[in-house]
């Protein structure tokens, strides 16, 4: 990706986001959510986020066909999982696709676009 689909593509997700008040991730039956690694930073975990419950159901197939989607609304998201993942050193990866790519990007970094 380059930095204007980069830009355009946060741009989006924030926008949904704000229009919803909600994040979905991967969920799996024992409260686990999907992880993988960076694809820009060695020895670093990205957890996946979608701006919609039919973009993250679109990926519950292959390796994650035991998953489903989980919304969390944006007061959550802001008040506990940036947190815990700022501390944790994780990146959240936007809206995951068919091509395995994503934006990838620090908590405080995706926290401040969603409330400026």
């Amino acid at each position: 990706m380059n930095d204007i689909e980069i830009e355009s593509e946060l741009v989006t997700f924030v926008e949904q986001v704000r229009k919803s008040e909600q994040i979905w991730a991967l969920g799996a039956e024992d409260g686990g959510v999907v992880v993988c690694e960076s694809n820009q930073f060695e020895e670093t975990d990205v957890l996946l986020i979608w701006d919609s419950e039919q973009k993250a159901q679109a990926q519950c197939k292959d390796e994650w066909q035991d998953y489903a989607p989980v919304a969390i609304t944006l007061n959550e998201f802001l008040d506990e999982w940036v947190e815990d993942l700022n501390e944790d050193q994780a990146l959240f990866g936007l809206n995951w696709n068919d091509d395995n790519v994503c934006v990838e990007i620090e908590p405080v970094g995706l926290a401040r676009a969603l409330v400026d």
